[in-house]
């Protein structure tokens, strides 16, 4: 079985790769793999260090390398593979975007968490930018609520509504953004770095 239900989730953009988690178990796992950037990215991944067979130290065997075919700006892959124990690179192969940052690092080990210890937002006035993703993507709120959002990336991301009404300028890695709704209506916005990534805030009457 995946090691993830529905897979481990895997985000590329300008000039960095997300990972649900960095550790997993051995066995079959897909990669589901979201372009979140305006570039063409490829992925590509090889083991660095081989396991033994407690998922730990060093052993021998056929080196592992896997590179799949490259995919657009807001294209979404799955990719089924079967990893033994090791610990593995994971970039992206055009061009030179892994001497940029897109490179990543994932351990497979016997004994990994199942589940991502990584909790999404709990309020319902919270989102999360993720993975090249803003989660959740739509939001339901009473008029006058202050909404936050909070870059969990490695790269910079913004939060800029369609209309123009808000715009965060670019969040750094950590950073945070709030805006308050006073009008009802929805209002969708975007990444500008990254303009495959939108969301909506949907204002309701207080009630």
């Amino acid at each position: 079985m995946d090691p993830r239900r529905g897979g481990l989730d895997v985000g590329f953009g300008e000039f960095a790769i997300t990972l649900e988690s960095g550790e997993i178990r051995p066995g079959p796992v897909t990669f589901v793999i979201r372009n979140g950037g305006r570039l063409v990215h490829g992925f590509e991944i090889e083991i660095r260090e081989e396991g033994d067979s407690s998922g730990n130290g060093s052993g021998d065997g056929d080196r592992f390398k896997f590179e799949a075919p490259a995919f657009g700006p807001g294209q979404i892959v799955r990719i089924p593979l079967d990893l033994p124990p090791g610990v593995y690179e994971i970039e992206c192969f055009v061009a030179e975007h892994d001497d940029r940052g897109m490179r990543a690092t994932l351990v497979v080990r016997r004994g990994a968490p199942l589940v991502d210890a990584v909790g999404g937002p709990t309020a319902p006035d919270e989102v999360g930018i993720g993975d090249f993703a803003f989660s959740p993507a739509r939001i339901e709120v009473e008029s006058g609520t202050r909404v936050t959002w909070t870059n969990d990336d490695p790269t910079a991301h913004t939060v800029t509504a369609s209309d123009g009404s808000f715009d965060s300028g670019a969040l750094d890695p950590g950073a945070g953004f709030s805006a308050v709704f006073e009008q009802t209506g929805s209002f969708p916005y975007i990444c500008e770095i990254h303009p495959t990534m939108q969301g909506t805030v949907r204002v309701v009457v207080p009630g």
